[in-house]
This record gives C-alpha cells, structure tokens and sequence, in this order.
C-alpha cells in the first residue's frame, strides 16, 4: 500500500530493533529520526517489520494536525525549495492559491501520509505497545525496556526546530490554520482515521506530561 512512497525515501515496513527482539516502526514524522539515532547509539539495528527476530512491536503516535504542520514543512524543504528558493521566498509568495490548492491536496508524501497507513503494516499476532510522541517519550520508553537510553545530543537535534526553512514553513502553516478554521477543519477531517486510532489506543503512560 505504501509502495508509492518508495520514490520519496520511504521503505515500506522500516524499523530498528533491539537485540532482545523489540522492533519499533518507523512512522516519518514521529520522532522516527530521533529514535533511530537515540536506538541504534543503544546497540538496536536497523530492520524490516518482516524479520523474524521481532518478538514486540512499539510505536509512537502523534497528534495528527501538529503531525501535519511539521510534515508539510519538512516536504516543502525536500522537495519545493532549492538553492535559489528558500522559505522566505516560499512565504512571499504564498497568497490565496498557494492556500487552496495545499489545503485541497494535504497528503504529499511519507510525511503527510496518515499515520494509520503506516501501522497497518503491523503484524497483528505480536504484542505491541504505542507510545505518545510528548516530551517524556524518552522517559517511558526506559521505563518500558527497563533500562537508561544513553542519547547523542548533536544527533538527536530536532530537525524541523534546529532548519531554518522547515521552521518558518511549519510557524505559516501554524499561522495559516489558527485563522482559517475551515482549512483546520479540512485536516482534521483527512486524518480522521489517525484520530479514531490514537482514541482507542491505550498508550504506555508510566510519565506523563503533568508531573
């Protein structure tokens, strides 16, 4: 289903797992770069979902209009500018068009693809544990293995925070949706499937973000 990702970077059923056997899917957008450097610096290799060494599965799930503000602008920065057109030139010229026509197509490419589409490639007989993409994933996921991750700082930047062009792209984005409720609408409506899976996900919560 994916396949057509594959011009984009995508490899359909990507992953990293533990040498205990946890393979974590790879879903573009959720944290997916943070934890593959945050992971292999662990001694977790990278994989395919179809390896037999998998015994668990986790996951990270994320809010899917937040998912698609940063995933829009990481495939702007991919794939629209250039060289000679960088983000400053891209929001000069955004006018009422540029509006209609994003917000009438949405999905571009692995980064804007629901995430549903991703966690369907799961295998269903296995255990599998979803987290919450939220500052304390870190902390959960160590509750969870059972043991301290040791992190990389200069690789585990984040990418859309730390690039300057999929910054100003993403705070547009943010801007354009916080005064149109219409095009919000319209997100929420596409990945509808997104939330009614984060709905009905029970999430490993052992930190959580109020304490």
């Amino acid at each position: 289903m994916l396949e057509h990702l594959v011009g984009r970077g995508y490899t359909p059923g990507s992953g990293i797992i533990s040498p205990e056997g946890v393979f974590c899917l790879h879903i573009p957008k959720n944290a997916s770069t943070y934890l593959t450097n945050l992971l292999v610096n662990n001694g977790w290799r990278h994989t395919h979902i179809n390896d037999s060494a998998i015994v668990k599965q986790i996951l990270v799930l994320r809010d899917p209009v937040e998912r698609w503000v940063s995933g829009f602008a990481t495939y702007s920065a991919s794939w629209i500018l250039g060289p000679s057109y960088g983000s400053d030139n891209f929001n000069t010229d955004f006018n009422e068009l540029t509006e209609r026509v994003i917000f009438d197509q949405l999905v571009f490419d692995d980064h804007t693809t629901p995430q549903i589409e991703f966690v369907n490639q799961l295998n269903t007989s296995l255990d599998t544990t979803c987290f919450a993409l939220n500052r304390d994933l870190k902390k959960n996921l160590e509750s969870y293995l059972g043991t301290e991750l040791i992190s990389n700082e200069e690789l585990d930047r984040n990418a859309t925070e730390n690039n300057y062009d999929t910054k100003q792209i993403a705070k547009k984005m943010e801007f354009v949706l916080s005064q149109n409720p219409l095009y919000k609408a319209k997100v929420v409506e596409k990945y509808r499937d997104d939330y009614a899976l984060i709905c009905r996900t029970n999430f490993y919560n052992y930190y959580n973000e109020s304490r």
